[in-house]
Order: C-alpha cells, then sequence, then structure tokens
C-alpha cells in the first residue's frame, strides 16, 4: 500500500508529527510505501509528487494552525494541488503553540475541503478506543504534549486503509 503525508513546516514541529506518523503507517503495514511531501517544495518538484500521490491509497495532511485555521500554505495546496483525491482515504493532523489555539477548527477546515474533493475521510475516532483520536491528532507547545498519538494514529490510519482496500 501506499501512503502520501503532505504538510506544512515552517519550526519543524509539523514535520516531527508527520516522520511520527509515518512511522506508525510502518509498523502496522511494514512493506508500505511512506512518502512525506512537504508543501514547501511541492511546486519545485511537483510532477514527481503528482505521480506519488495518484499513487497514493491515502493521503494525510499536516498543518501548523495559524489564527485557528490551517496555515495559507495548506489551503493554497488544496486549492491547487492537481491532483484527483477523490476515492482515497483522507485524515489530517496539526501542530499548535497552545491548547484552544484553534486545533479542531483547523482540522475541520482541512477535513471539509478533503470531503470536497471526494475523499473517504478517516479520524481515528472514538470507535478505535482509549485513547479517543477526534477528528486527527494535535501535537501543543514545545513540550508536544499529544506526540504519543501521532504513531497511534498512523498505525489506525494504515489499518483502516487495509480494510477500506482489501488489503488486510
Amino acid at each position: 500500500m501506499k501512503f502520501a503525508i503532505v504538510y506544512f513546516s515552517e519550526t519543524g514541529r509539523t514535520e516531527a508529527m508527520a516522520h511520527e506518523i509515518g512511522a506508525g503507517i510502518r509498523a502496522e503495514l511494514p512493506d508500505a510505501q511512506v512518502d512525506l511531501i512537504p508543501i514547501a517544495d511541492y511546486r519545485d518538484h511537483y510532477e514527481a509528487h503528482k505521480v506519488v500521490l495518484e499513487a497514493a491509497d491515502g493521503v494525510i495532511l499536516g498543518t501548523p494552525v495559524y489564527g485557528a485555521t490551517v496555515a495559507w500554505q495548506v489551503k493554497c495546496w488544496l486549492d491547487t494541488c492537481g491532483v484527483r483525491l477523490g476515492g482515497k482515504l483522507g485524515g489530517a493532523f496539526a501542530t499548535a503553540n497552545f491548547i484552544q489555539g484553534g486545533c479542531e477548527t483547523a482540522l475541520e477546515h482541512a477535513l471539509m475541503q478533503m470531503l470536497v474533493k471526494g475523499m473517504v475521510l478517516y479520524s481515528g475516532g472514538a470507535a478505535c478506543g482509549k485513547p479517543y483520536i477526534h477528528l486527527g491528532p494535535v501535537c501543543i507547545g514545545p513540550e508536544e504534549q499529544g506526540r504519543e498519538l501521532f504513531p497511534l494514529f498512523g498505525r489506525r490510519f494504515a489499518a483502516q486503509a487495509a480494510r477500506l482496500f482489501g488489503r488486510d
């Protein structure tokens, strides 16, 4: 199975969480291909990234939270990525500097855009049991509160993709 984790990272925290999710996917599906795609170099490597995204079974979008929503770079990517994402499993994650900084609304924004693109959404939600992950994992502050949820989210996301696409 193939997965793409697309993210924007200003400080490196969102990128670190993308790696944590990738590790979780690989723990669940050791033969999975996991490609990390930083939005910052998306235009410079458009054709290569387009091939990866089109082949992906699942796409996870990561964003830092700015003003209680996704980073403008993420919104721009969602509006202009040029790849048909319909039918793929989609998920999202966020990083923020403090609790109540708008993580939920940022995740909702990302997931809504993915839904508009025709993706099948996955949150890692309460049905999977504790620890609960509503909407997607969130990492808070420089102390990285919530970091332990990211590999778990990756595992749950990979397991769901395997179930959906008949490869479990």
